[in-house]
């Protein structure tokens, strides 16, 4: 069957120090006045010192907006504020420096000013329809590929609800990704982040929107980052594996914004949305009770994964070959110490399950790409399996 492939992808400048290149595609882009966004991990780092420079060499005026919160994901209101004030400094030009949350909130706020309302109006696909203010995006991280994807995540205080904003609109003008940059990054962002990033990968491969493309990119990126993920967490200043990690991420965020993710972030949302755990860490906590429910439709798929992990499958049936897939991404987040089941952040109380199952199966946006149709009481049974550790 012949199959029509959109690709979407901002502008990409990729390379070592290639945040030095800020000020020259601020330029190209026609920008006069810039407002940085950041947080305040970034600016005491020194990350924005090559970025701020470049500005200057360029001649574009500037001013920092150092973003402060207090829960783990991104708020509305922390997009709405800042969208607010790059009106108020009539900036013509958003750079987001930071890690996925501080991306999602420079890409929200600066689509907001051609968007107005309260960012929980955007919640779902396609709902942003002007193209806002214009943005480059600099990650500091190896992980969510924020910088690539038309998505944007946000905890909604006011309901304790997490949601997406999904549209082309708030995609970035320019991704600038600097692998120097992450190298400040404390370990257990490395792991978290680099776990997102691998899962970018791993879960659109074995959804419904799989192409040929985005197979190619996914086990590409999945091979490249289960090689780098050990080294840049123990050793934080190994420039290879810093390198290897930024790409394997820009790679799988390619797959994240052309194939998109499923049932694993679909179930993360109401455990992210009511304990406000780290995404990397609500969905550790999920993949291999999600992962072991999809072996009968995907175990072929599965079979490629553990491959491109680096295992040995040759001889082994399908179902085999499955089994060892799931031990490869159990030994996977056991190396850089992420947990790998619901009671290792705390989480006991098994009277929540019903909610979250429903919850979890009203994001049909998500689910809508899960390779396998569930039901609220199958994805509740999903839930009880992950409160334990699958091996």
């Amino acid at each position: 069957m012949w199959q029509t492939i959109p690709f979407r992808t901002p502008k990409v400048v990729f390379g070592m120090d290639s945040a030095r290149q800020t000020g020259a595609e601020a330029k190209g882009l026609g920008a006069q006045k810039a407002l940085l966004v950041t947080g305040p991990s970034v600016k005491s780092s020194g990350a924005l010192d090559a970025i701020e420079k470049s500005l200057q060499e360029a001649g574009i005026a500037f001013e920092a907006h150092i973003l402060t919160r207090t829960t783990s994901e991104p708020t509305t209101d922390m997009a709405e504020e800042t969208g607010r004030i790059i009106q108020e400094k009539k900036a013509d030009l958003v750079i987001g420096v930071g890690g996925g949350s501080v991306l999602d909130v420079a890409k929200m706020a600066a689509a907001m000013t051609a968007n107005p309302g309260k960012v929980r109006e955007y919640f779902g696909p396609g709902k942003v329809k002007n193209k806002g203010t214009k943005a480059v995006l600099i990650p500091t991280t190896a992980g969510t590929g924020s910088e690539v994807t038309q998505h944007a995540i946000f905890l909604d205080l006011e309901n304790n609800v997490k949601k997406a904003v999904a549209s082309q609109a708030i995609m970035a003008d320019v991704a600038i990704i600097d692998p120097m940059l992450t190298v400040s990054s404390p370990r257990s962002v490395t792991a978290a982040s680099g776990f997102d990033a691998w899962l970018h990968a791993a879960e659109p491969f074995i959804s419904k929107n799989a192409n040929p493309i985005t197979d190619a990119l996914a086990l590409e990126a999945v091979q490249r980052i289960t090689r780098n993920l050990g080294t840049a967490w123990s050793d934080p200043k190994d420039l290879d594996a810093r390198y290897n990690m930024s790409l394997g991420c820009l790679t799988s965020g390619f797959v994240l914004a052309n194939a998109g993710t499923s049932l694993v972030h679909a179930m993360a949302y109401p455990i992210g949305g009511e304990f406000h755990t780290p995404h990397g860490i609500s969905l550790s906590v999920l993949l291999l009770a999600c992962f072991k429910a999809v072996v009968a439709s995907k175990g072929e798929r599965l079979k490629q994964l553990a491959v491109a992990m680096g295992e040995n499958v040759e001889g082994l049936s399908v179902r085999e070959a499955s089994e060892v897939a799931l031990e490869a991404m159990y030994n996977l987040l056991r190396s850089v110490k992420l947990p790998v089941c619901l009671s290792e952040i705390g989480i006991t109380d098994r009277s929540k399950v019903k909610g979250w199952a429903q919850d979890a199966w009203n994001e049909r946006r998500l689910l809508a790409r899960a390779p396998v149709e569930l039901t609220v009481e199958e994805i509740a049974d999903i839930y009880t399996d992950a409160f334990d550790p699958y091996l």
